[in-house]
């Protein structure tokens, strides 16, 4: 599964948690609606109605009250005057003689057909507040969908209907009531008691009704006030509960994510330092999977190329193999740059070698190229080729800092000349040979100038090589060593681009293959090293060669006698005691420039 799809998960999961707690949430909301709906459509204003008639029953019975008052004062007036065994015939006559009691009398009927008018009235209202109440719970029942609530309503309306009928049977005995002015003492005593038991029948279905719907409404906000609770925790639940599934959902996805992006962390580092044997399992079928198999398939590239460096290292220089491998265009494509060319030979080696067997003579070489090999790519040279006992070396950029390149080429031949003799002691062991060993020379010629670097060949073979002047300079300086006895020459422009080397001037000559003459020099010291003898020596050496040049030959041979007879053994001093010799002899040379032209390689 991807991890889009696992976060989709996650969060649908919790979607779905947080939409069912809405969901009861908004059916809780929904009970409350109809509980709230329930107590301001029906039960609030049933209450108010409720009311309303147990306020117009009393007065109601206010005036009925009033009414058997007057109508109690009007029979007292009429019998104070009159007897009571007249007829009504003989009572009004009567009265036109008694034009007082005539007005009171009149007076107290205008009250009590006032009193009972208002009795009538209020009878009225009571009966329409009963009608309307009685059509609200109905209503209600009709559209309630809840069983809960239609068996409360259902209660409520024959309480109604109880109502309505008691109060029409108190209606009809207090209109008898007051309507029956002659009925006898006994009579009206008897309809009084019965009224007043219809009246407490009618408080008491009141008192009823009004205790029903107040527990009713009691019970609604009860449960209104339950269902917001329920929502309420539901919803409290519902944030708990998905914030914890988010976050242990979360977390297991993050630390399946976080595991392996640490293990491949940790694996390119181990890569990145050249440990190419990390592999790693694919945990899932995830991006992370997909990353960990393309991981091991880089690994498993970097392998191959490791190993293609490591094996095509050894034939050519591993800089210019990562170049190659990396289509590097400072490393491969041609280009003119300054460029140090060293070139090695051993002296007479074709010869010394016939004294040895084939494995020994490989055994030596292989020593010896290794011993010289180490100093030079030690101090950034690159190795252009061995050509048998022969060593072919250049620096230049991008393999090392610009103006540098003769110093360390310096350096490293210096190195390699220290070297022959502790390679001269390990002979015996690599060739087997205890005694006549031949003593065996370096020769080392050392050139700085411009040169083409690049990869040159054909389309199916090419060699990583330098070319130009400089080049060939630098071959030609290691064969002129043969003429000085010399085991070092360098030009001029790497004597003067170099540092911390005190050098010996040699001669002024013209190589084979050129036509611009060179100074060439030998190294004597480092310049930490130089002693006053050495000074002494480079010094004279300049001096005599300044004066060979110049055409002063007893001054030449003055000085190249001097440095002879302090050191017996020094061969460049009798080179230019032959050609004085020579000189001295046969003549100078036509068109003398103090140039020693050679004519050979």
């Amino acid at each position: 599964m991807r991890i889009a799809w696992k976060i989709f998960g996650i969060s649908l999961i919790v979607f779905a948690v947080m939409a069912a707690a809405a969901a009861f949430s908004i059916y809780k909301i929904f009970e409350i609606n109809t509980e709230l709906q329930l107590i301001s459509k029906v039960y609030s204003p049933l209450r108010n109605e409720i009311a309303q008639i147990e306020v117009v029953t009393l007065q109601e019975e206010i005036d009925l009250e009033r009414a058997e008052k007057y109508q109690a004062e009007l029979r007292a007036d009429r019998l104070e005057v009159l007897s009571y065994d007249k007829s009504a015939e003989e009572i009004d006559a009567l009265l036109q003689n008694h034009p007082e009691l005539q007005t009171r009398i009149k007076h107290l009927e205008e009250r009590l057909a006032e009193d009972f008018t208002r009795f009538e009235e209020h009878a009225n209202k009571v009966e329409d507040l009963l009608k309307s109440a009685e059509a609200r719970v109905k209503a209600a029942q009709d559209q309630s969908a809840s069983l809960q609530d239609k068996l409360e309503l259902a209660a409520l309306y024959p309480a109604l209907v109880a109502i309505e009928t008691q109060h029409n049977n108190f209606h009809t005995h207090a209109s008898t009531l007051v309507n029956t002015a002659d009925l006898p003492p006994a009579t009206r005593e008897k309809l009084e008691q019965q009224l007043e038991q219809e009246e407490d029948k009618l408080t008491a279905h009141l008192d009823e009704l009004h205790k029903h719907v107040n527990q009713f409404t009691d019970q609604a906000i009860t449960t209104a006030a339950l269902h917001e609770q329920q929502a309420l925790y539901a919803s409290i639940a519902a944030t708990a509960s998905g914030g914890a599934l988010a976050l242990l959902l979360s977390s297991l996805v993050i630390s399946g994510i976080l595991r392996p992006m640490k293990l491949l962390t940790l694996s390119a580092k181990r890569a990145e330092q050249g440990d190419f044997s990390v592999e790693l399992e694919p945990r899932s079928q995830d991006e992370i999977g997909t990353l960990t198999r393309s991981f091991n398939t880089m690994v498993d590239g970097l392998r191959s190329t490791q190993k293609i460096k490591d094996t095509f290292g050894q034939y050519l220089d591993p800089r210019v193999v990562s170049g190659l491998i990396a289509d590097h265009e400072d490393a491969t494509a041609g280009e003119k740059k300054i460029v140090t060319a060293y070139f090695s030979d051993l002296a007479d080696f074709t010869s010394i070698s016939e004294q040895f067997t084939p494995s020994g003579l490989v055994r030596v070489l292989n020593r010896y190229l290794d011993l010289m090999s180490s100093e030079i790519t030690d101090r950034q040279g690159v190795i252009d080729k061995y050509i048998g006992d022969a060593i072919m070396a250049f620096w230049a950029q991008p393999f090392c800092d610009d103006g540098g390149q003769a110093t360390l080429a310096l350096e490293s031949a210096l190195r390699n000349i220290e070297h022959m003799q502790a390679f001269q002691e390990e002979l015996p062991e690599l060739t087997g040979l205890q005694k006549n060993l031949p003593q065996i020379r370096q020769r080392i010629g050392i050139a700085t100038g411009d040169a083409v670097i690049g990869s040159i060949g054909s389309e199916k073979t090419k060699n990583y090589t330098i070319m130009g002047d400089t080049v060939n300079l630098g071959a030609r300086l290691e064969s002129a060593n043969k003429i000085y006895g010399t085991q070092l020459l360098v030009c001029q422009r790497t004597r003067d681009t170099a540092s911390g080397i005190e050098f010996r001037a040699v001669d002024r000559i013209q190589v084979k293959g050129k036509t611009e003459p060179t100074s060439v020099f030998t190294a004597l010291a480092r310049s930490k090293d130089m002693t006053p003898a050495l000074k002494e020596l480079q010094t004279t050496s300049e001096e005599a060669l300044h004066a060979f040049a110049a055409g002063l030959w007893s001054d030449a041979h003055k000085l190249f006698a001097t440095i002879l007879a302090k050191d017996p053994d020094d061969r460049i001093a009798r080179v230019f005691l032959n050609r004085l010799q020579i000189i001295e002899t046969q003549g100078v040379p036509d068109r003398w420039d103090g140039v020693w032209h050679l004519t050979s390689k």
